[in-house]
């Protein structure tokens, strides 16, 4: 499993984690938390990486800007203290962030790509 930090088009950062195949694979399963979920409070997604993995599929489980009630960040284009989390929640802002993701898939030349199916 390798951590990972990208940066949406507008700028905020989200975390994931990527399990890859034993083996090279052209198939990504992209999963994500719901809203005011995360990843470090959720420890099974280790079994569902670790099982796509075997299957020779990479998985990528990440988190929204929603992922906790509030954190701090910084925005990778204004350079600015951005406060993400739940607490100001705003779904079409959720589209740059599954569209972050999907850009990073493709970025790694996956031919089959499962997603969340809301672009």
């Amino acid at each position: 499993m390798q951590k990972f930090n990208i940066s949406t088009h507008t700028g905020s950062v989200l975390h994931g984690v990527l399990f890859t195949a034993n083996r090279s694979s052209d198939t990504a399963v992209i999963a994500i938390t719901g809203i005011h979920g995360n990843f470090y409070s959720n420890p099974f997604y280790y079994n569902i990486g670790e099982t796509f993995a075997n299957q020779g599929i990479d998985f990528i489980y990440e988190q929204t800007r929603n992922a906790f009630s509030q954190f701090n960040d910084v925005n990778t284009q204004t350079g600015l203290p951005e406060i993400l989390g739940s607490f100001n929640e705003d779904f079409v802002k959720s589209i740059d962030d599954v569209r972050a993701y999907i850009d990073f898939a493709e970025s790694r030349d996956y031919r089959h790509i499962i997603s969340p199916d809301i672009l």
